[in-house]
C-alpha cells in the first residue's frame, strides 16, 4: 500500500487492510490514524519534514507482508540483545539478564501534542506495542542491543517500543537498524528515564541503500538524570531521525553527538526538538556531516526554554563538510524564539565548507598521496564526533 493511500482511504478500510485484532487499544489506534489523516502527509512547507525529501517515497507501492522467519545474518555479539524481526519480538534470538524484561504494553500512551504524522502512523499500524523494563538500581556490565531486522522486499513495517529505565540505574543501549530489503521502516522508541538514572544510547543506521527509514524518538528525563545520545547515520536511500527530548526534572542533563555520512544520492536528516522544562538543566549538541557525491544532509535543531527552565545551559554546533560540487547541505541550528526567562546560557553555530586545498598541498609536499591526504583530513574532521562514541559502538560501525 502506498502512503498516499493510507492518507486518503477511509479509516475502516486501512484497519481492515492491516487486519488488526480488536482489543483494548484498538480505539487508540483509530484515534492515531484519524489524527494522521487530519494532519496529512507532510508537504514542502511542513515545519518538521518540509526539507527532508520525504515526499519522494509517498507513491512507492509497499506491500503488506508480515511474514516472519526469513533469514538475516545478525552480527555476532557478546552484548545483551533484544531482536525485533519484522515488527515482532524474537525471544529465541534475544538474550537478557533477569533485571530486564520485554513485555506487551497494554496501556500505551498516545501523545496528545504530537504533530508528527509518522509518529501517529507508527502508533496506529504497529503489530504489537512493546515495552522494555529495566529495574531500579541496576548497573549493567554490558550494553543492551536493540536490533531491528526486516528482509521482506518492498514491505512496510511500523513499530512502537517504550523503554522504562528504573531509578538509579545505569544502562547502555545500542540500537541497530539492520534492514536488508527495499522497504519502509517507520518506528518510534520512547525512553522514560527515572530519577538518578543514566543512559548511554547509540543509534546506528546502516541499512541497505534502497531502504526508507523514519525514526521517531521521545525522551523523557526526570530529576538528576543524564543521557548521552550518539547517532550514526550512513545507510539507506532516505533516513529521517526525529528527536523530541524533554528535560522534565531539575538537574537533568543531555549530550547529543551525531555523525552523518551520506553518499551517492542518499538523503539523511536529523531533526531535534529539545525542551528545557525544569531548573538547572543542561544540554549540548554536536553534529558532524560529511556529504559526498549528489547526497543531501539536513540538520534542523532547536531548543525551547520554558518559564520553568531557570539556570538552563545549552550549546549547539553543526559542522558540514562538502566533498563534491553536487552535494547539498541544509543546516538549521537555532534556539527556539519562545524563551520566557533571562537566566540561561546558550550558544549555537553552524559551518559549511570543503577540504582546504592548502592543507592537501602541505600533506602532499610531505610525500602523502592526494587521495590519502583527503582521507586524513576527512578523518580529522569526523574525529571530534566519532571519538565520543562508546568503544563498543565504534567497533561495529567501523569508526577509527
Amino acid at each position: 500500500m502506498k502512503l498516499t493511500q493510507l492518507n486518503t482511504l477511509a479509516t475502516d478500510k486501512v484497519v481492515a487492510h492491516f487486519d488488526f485484532a480488536k482489543n483494548d487499544v484498538t480505539h487508540l489506534r483509530i484515534e492515531a490514524l484519524e489524527r494522521f489523516k487530519a494532519l496529512g502527509l507532510p508537504m514542502a512547507k511542513h515545519e518538521i519534514f518540509g526539507k527532508t525529501g520525504v515526499r519522494t517515497i509517498y507513491d512507492v507501492d509497499y506491500l503488506k507482508d508480515f511474514k516472519v522467519g526469513c533469514h538475516c545474518e545478525i552480527p555476532k555479539s557478546d552484548n545483551y540483545r533484544i531482536v525485533f524481526r519484522k515488527g515482532f519480538f524474537s525471544p529465541l534470538q534475544s538474550s537478557l539478564p533477569d533485571c530486564v524484561k520485554v513485555r506487551f504494553e497494554t496501556h500505551p500512551q498516545l501523545e496528545n501534542e504530537s504533530k508528527n504524522p509518522f509518529y501517529l502512523l507508527a502508533f496506529a499500524l504497529n503489530r504489537n506495542f512493546y515495552k522494555i523494563e529495566i529495574e531500579a538500581d541496576v548497573h549493567l556490565e554490558k550494553p543492551i542491543e536493540i536490533v531491528y531486522v526486516d528482509e521482506i522486499h518492498a514491505s512496510q513495517n511500523h513499530m512502537h517500543v517504550s523503554v522504562f529505565v528504573g531509578e538509579g540505574s545505569k544502562v547502555d543501549i545500542f540500537e541497530r537498524i539492520l534492514i536488508e530489503s527495499a522497504s519502509f521502516f517507520n518506528h518510534t522508541l520512547a525512553l522514560h528515564v527515572a530519577t538518578r538514572a543514566q543512559v548511554s544510547h547509540v543509534h546506528e543506521q546502516n541499512a541497505q541503500a534502497d531502504t526508507h527509514i523514519i525514526s521517531n524518538y521521545h525522551y523523557f528525563q526526570a530529576k538528576d538524570t543524564k543521557a548521552n545520545i550518539y547517532a550514526y547515520e550512513k545507510g539507506s536511500n532516505l533516513s529521517i531521525s526525529v528527536w523530541d527530548i524533554f528535560l522534565q526534572g531539575e538537574n537533568a542533563q543531555m549530550d547529543f553527538v551525531a555523525l552523518q555520512l551520506p553518499t551517492q544520492e542518499q538523503h539523511l536528516s536529523t531533526i531535534i526538538d529539545l525542551h528545557h522544562d525544569a531548573p538547572n538543566t543542561k544540554s549540548s549538541q554536536l553534529i558532524k556531516q560529511v556529504i559526498n557525491d549528489a547526497a543531501k544532509g539536513v540538520v534542523d535543531a532547536k531548543v525551547v526554554v520554558s518559564k520553568n527552565g531557570a539556570g538552563t545551559k545549552s550549546s549547539q554546533l553543526c559542522n558540514s563538510l562538502i566533498l563534491s560540487d553536487q552535494a547539498q547541505v541544509q543546516s538549521f541550528v537555532k534556539p527556539q524564539l519562545e524563551i520566557f526567562i533571562d537566566d540561561l546560557e546558550a550558544s549555537h553555530g553552524a559551518t559549511v565548507g570543503s577540504l582546504d586545498e592548502d592543507q592537501i598541498y602541505y600533506l602532499m609536499s610531505r610525500g602523502i598521496h592526494y587521495e590519502r591526504a583527503r582521507e586524513l583530513l576527512i578523518d580529522a574532521f569526523s574525529k571530534q564526533a566519532y571519538e565520543r562514541f562508546p568503544q563498543y559502538a565504534r567497533e561495529f560501525i567501523g569508526a577509527k
